[in-house]
């Protein structure tokens, strides 16, 4: 083809016709243009598309996570709704002699065991979210409801976490508390840890009644119910619902784009 054009050209030389060249090197030059404009239009729209494919990539990854968090979620709300049902149950026999007087040390040491064990160990996975925002992707992400939400996620998934910190700093209070005024050893029997942990049940055991008088100990429950109660109707619901909401969203977006 660039023969062909090179031989046109030469004979309009030759002929001396140079009005025609001018137009034919217009038109020559033209063709470069378009040629070069076309090419920079592939390699645009080839770079588009990487982008495009490494966002739905991301958005895919993010959704899995997503669904990860709720399943983790929804197991660590089952077990804190265990441990407010025993505080609750704790903190109706606290002041109240004559129901802990019948009340079987047995079954004061399952309530007291799963209190004082039962901290929050719910694992969020945050791994394709973190290597978005730190490869500096999110901003080829082109849902502008679905960007915003990613990255307000960071401080989201910080204020859950601190709300669970400040709960598991409340259960290291009662522990603490336990620690100096009553006995483990008797919850290990009563309870059944004893034959977990491999020890021998000792013959008799310390009764652990006497906290259930305790004006401290129920101070520290209560403040323990409170927080654990926020978690458990608001913080934890709301998450739940961010959750779901940005898993709409990607949905949404990944048919859209099929």
């Amino acid at each position: 083809m660039i023969r062909f054009f090179r031989k046109i050209r030469q004979r309009l030389v030759i002929e001396n016709k140079f009005s025609k060249y001018l137009l034919y090197a217009i038109g020559e030059i033209a063709l470069v243009v378009i040629g070069i404009m076309i090419a920079l239009n592939l390699n645009i729209r080839n770079e588009e598309l990487k982008i495009h494919q490494k966002q739905e990539n991301y958005l895919q990854l993010i959704k899995v996570e997503m669904g990860h968090n709720l399943e983790s979620l929804s197991i660590g709300r089952a077990k804190l709704k265990e441990s407010i049902n025993s505080l609750q149950q704790l903190l109706d026999l606290m002041g109240n002699d004559a129901v802990a007087d019948t009340l079987p040390e047995a079954e004061l040491s399952q309530m007291l065991g799963l209190i004082l064990s039962n901290n929050i160990a719910v694992k969020y996975e945050n791994g394709a979210m973190t290597e978005l925002v730190a490869s500096g992707s999110l901003k080829d992400i082109e849902n502008d409801s679905i960007r915003g939400i990613l990255s307000s996620w960071e401080g989201k998934l910080v204020e859950l976490k601190g709300q669970e910190q400040k709960l598991d700093e409340l259960w290291n209070r009662s522990n603490l508390y336990f620690e100096s005024n009553a006995t483990f050893r008797t919850i290990f029997d009563q309870a059944r840890f004893s034959e977990y942990t491999e020890i021998e049940n000792r013959s008799t055991n310390i009764s652990n009644k006497h906290v259930l008088n305790s004006t401290k100990f129920e101070n520290i429950f209560l403040v323990q119910l409170a927080s654990a109660m926020h978690l458990h109707k608001g913080v934890y619901p709301r998450f739940e619902d961010d959750l779901n909401g940005v898993i709409g969203l990607i949905d949404t977006e990944l048919n859209t784009e099929q």
